[in-house]
């Protein structure tokens, strides 16, 4: 009788490496995977950093003017101005409003 428990515990051993063994495979196989998806996200995010800056160092100039054509028509009309702004806090205020009740 003491033969077979010493046999059975001989087995459990053996099945407790054998999941030892491949668990540490499996900590190796995910630790590889993930530093290459993070390697992988870092660089499409730099991609996708460098476009985004190339696209608002183009268009720089124009939205230059546009900010520099707003000022002198608020200079020239503060009173319209003022109307327009709050105009357009109105606007935001309602599509927050929408927004939250979602």
């Amino acid at each position: 009788m003491f033969r077979h428990q010493d046999g059975t515990a001989d087995d459990l051993r053996d099945q407790l490496n054998s999941l030892r063994d491949e668990m540490t495979d499996l900590r190796k196989q995910v630790s590889r995977q993930s530093a290459g998806a993070y390697r992988e996200t870092r660089h499409k995010s730099a991609e996708i950093g460098d476009m985004i800056r190339d696209y608002f160092e183009a268009a720089m100039p124009e939205l230059r003017r546009s900010a520099n054509q707003i000022g002198r028509t608020a200079r020239q009309h503060p009173s319209a101005s003022a109307g327009a702004a709050l105009a357009g806090l109105a606007v935001l205020g309602l599509a927050a409003a929408l927004l939250m009740r979602r």
